[in-house]
């Protein structure tokens, strides 16, 4: 069971508003016959916050999407009972929130499988019943999207980037350019003697990311004077995985060693830092290019030596 969940606050009204932070999420790989608890499996609940001025008694319902909803490469959910939400009526107090579980069974019928759904959970405070029943006072909704097999490729690949967008973190500067790097010793890529990346947290959260060198650099756009290092030059991160605080800069310190081999002297070589963004189910992660030209030989020895 695939997940991608994209952060985002949805507003019915100012000042007289509900919020979620569950405003899009992606499941892919749901079984027909199967049940799924979004909460409890993924440890993902939906959140509903009072931002009015006063108490709401609040439901949540599931619809089947209108038009202008339905995203591209999905179909309405046939039946609102495959989804259900637990508990789908409470109570908040001014400023409160509260946390639902999302339920989804998808009938054990083949002709399901393999398909994209789309449901819209619509959230909604409701005046007390009286003698003339119950009056939606405002609403928000939010998308629910899951599928019976893998999620389409370009669905994933446009909400990385929007969680991306919505995380605030980047690597920096995109592409890094050293030069005269020393032959046959360890040089430290730390900011002082040599410049380095830096891991940059725009947002008010904390994240921890996860550093490699990316295995094949030309996939990331590398500029033609400069070819991937080999493999005897190697790289080490001072720290494999870091802390991003909120709003935080850090330096990405690494060592860098190129053999003391006539032929590794003037060359221009390029690697590619990639950072993962750790606790997400779908690989969300950002990436540097590192540029380097090694020193030139001074005279002939130097140019010969092994």
């Amino acid at each position: 069971l695939g997940i991608v969940l994209f952060v985002s606050v949805v507003s019915a009204r100012e000042k007289r508003s509900l919020t979620s932070e569950f405003s899009d999420v992606i499941l892919s790989g749901l079984k027909p016959g199967m049940i799924y608890s979004i909460l409890k499996e993924k440890n993902v609940p939906y959140r509903v916050f009072n931002n009015s001025e006063q108490e709401a008694d609040v439901e949540v319902v599931v619809e089947k999407p209108r038009p202008s909803q339905l995203k591209q490469g999905y179909e309405p959910i046939p039946d609102v009972s495959w989804v259900k939400v637990v508990p789908t009526r409470f109570h908040l107090k001014q400023g409160e929130g509260t946390k639902c579980d999302v339920i989804i069974s998808v009938p054990d019928d083949k002709k399901y499988a393999n398909r994209h759904f789309q449901a819209m959970l619509v959230t909604q405070t409701v005046e007390k019943p009286g003698a003339r029943g119950v009056a939606i006072s405002f609403a928000l909704a939010s998308r629910l999207r899951f599928s019976t097999g893998p999620s389409p490729e370009k669905i994933m690949n446009e909400y990385r980037r929007k969680i991306l967008d919505a995380l605030k973190i980047e690597l920096s500067p995109l592409s890094l350019f050293l030069s005269d790097v020393p032959i046959g010793r360890k040089v430290k890529l730390d900011g002082e003697t040599f410049s380095t990346l830096q891991l940059i947290n725009k947002s008010k959260k904390k994240y921890k990311i996860e550093f490699r060198l990316a295995g094949n650099p030309r996939n990331y756009g590398l500029t033609k004077d400069y070819e991937p290092m080999p493999k005897e030059i190697k790289v080490k991160f001072k720290k494999k995985k870091m802390k991003a605080k909120k709003r935080s800069i850090r330096d990405v310190v690494m060592e860098l060693k190129v053999p003391d081999k006539k032929e590794f002297y003037g060359k221009s070589y390029a690697f590619v830092v990639v950072g993962k963004v750790l606790g997400f189910d779908i690989p969300i992660e950002v990436f540097s290019r590192v540029y380097f030209k090694t020193q030139k030989a001074q005279n002939e020895n130097a140019e010969l030596a092994e």
